[in-house]
């Protein structure tokens, strides 16, 4: 299904969104650059910029399919809904960049939000696994954009410095730190029943799946 057209407003925002990163080509629209091919370079559009994202290392990906497998089984076990990675893009309609998150989670109400190579408005949760070279897009740049664009929840995961953000968005348009419990366990608002033991993050190797499996059952327990 092909996506319609939607006009992005950037004069309220556009001052807030800055160009960081090996720029790829300049002043193209978001038209162009979903129909330009871009090789293997991992790009992500940003006020009219295509900027080329740094590589990942083992580590990332392993986290990335950790959680995505957690996610995954807890959705089809209690919630329903979807589990996107990169190279999916996010499109925030009021805010002028596209991003293409480690891991965006839609739940059943919001899967009309997807299309053929995009999600069109703010997914019900963004996960961002930091790259050395990335930290400040991560922890600066896009908590911004998704806090601007609407994004319920969005997780910062620094492994290198084993550190952890959770905010979750309030009524008042402004992400806020939500810490877990004296358990070591987070607990999601976006995601209604998850409770995540932030000790499994560390864990080397992580776990497999069937630990992962019996940890999503025990969250109901």
């Amino acid at each position: 299904m092909n996506t319609p057209p939607i006009s992005i407003e950037v004069t309220d925002v556009a001052s807030t969104v800055r160009i960081a990163g090996k720029v790829i080509a300049r002043g193209v629209t978001y038209e162009q650059f979903l129909a330009a091919d871009y090789g293997q370079a991992h790009v992500e559009w940003v006020n009219g910029v295509v900027i080329e994202m740094p590589s990942i290392s083992e580590r990332h990906d392993a986290l990335v399919i950790f959680l995505r497998t957690l996610l995954n089984t807890f959705l089809e076990l209690f919630l329903g809904g979807r589990t996107l990675g990169d190279p999916m893009l996010m499109r925030l309609p009021v805010v002028p960049s596209s991003r293409a998150p480690d891991i965006q989670v839609l739940l059943e109400d919001r899967l009309h939000q997807l299309h053929d190579n995009e999600v069109v408005g703010p997914a019900n949760l963004v996960i961002e696994v930091v790259s050395p070279g990335n930290r400040r897009t991560d922890e600066i740049d896009k908590r911004r954009e998704y806090e601007l664009g609407g994004v319920d929840e969005y997780w910062i995961l620094d492994f290198e410095r084993s550190r952890l953000t959770f905010l979750q968005l309030a009524a008042s348009g402004v992400y806020e730190e939500a810490l877990p419990d004296a358990a070591g366990i987070y607990h999601s608002r976006a995601l209604q029943g998850l409770r995540l033991p932030v000790t499994l993050l560390w864990r080397d190797p992580l776990p497999t799946v069937m630990e992962i499996v019996a940890v999503v059952r025990g969250m109901r327990s």
